[in-house]
């Protein structure tokens, strides 16, 4: 698949989306419709239709809050600073362990703990931002579009 194409790039990405709110990820809901504003693109129907159901079910007075429909921006309990915190390094986390890779070594507890000296938190947190599921679909198809676009330019 050539992810260059922006519209290749976001259907796979509204796939992963759809899927996630099919399986009672509510939130993704928000993510398609960012998606599809910040590329300039109509919503897909399943999107439209679930936004057009969430708005009326507020309109409507059959929920309290945003939060019934979009679910909660953030689980309970979840430590913002911290959280903000692993935010910040994550691209810098993961371009280390890609540039890494590139040179041949091996991604172990060695090279996390030299990441996470360098970055000032520990290797199994470096390791633990870096391994993260939640997003790991969608962070494969960013990197696949910038290893695309880089190809491209050489």
């Amino acid at each position: 698949m050539n992810y260059l194409n922006d519209d290749e790039y976001l259907a796979e990405t509204l796939k992963i989306l759809k899927q996630k709110f099919d399986g009672g990820h509510k939130a993704a809901l928000l993510m398609a419709i960012r998606y599809c504003c910040w590329m300039r693109r109509p919503l897909p129907e399943w999107a439209r239709l679930a936004f057009l159901q969430a708005y009326d079910s507020a309109t409507g007075f059959d929920i309290k809050s945003w939060d019934e429909v979009f679910g909660r921006p953030h689980p309970k309990g979840t430590h913002l600073t911290k959280e903000k915190k692993y935010l910040a390094l994550r691209s810098s986390i993961r371009e280390r362990v890609r540039a890494s890779k590139a040179m041949g070594k091996s991604i172990n507890k060695e090279l996390f703990e030299g990441i996470g000296n360098d970055l000032g938190v520990a290797g199994s947190v470096a390791s633990e931002i870096y391994y993260d599921k939640d997003n790991q679909k969608i962070y494969k198809l960013m990197d696949d579009f910038v290893a695309q676009a880089r190809s491209q330019r050489k």
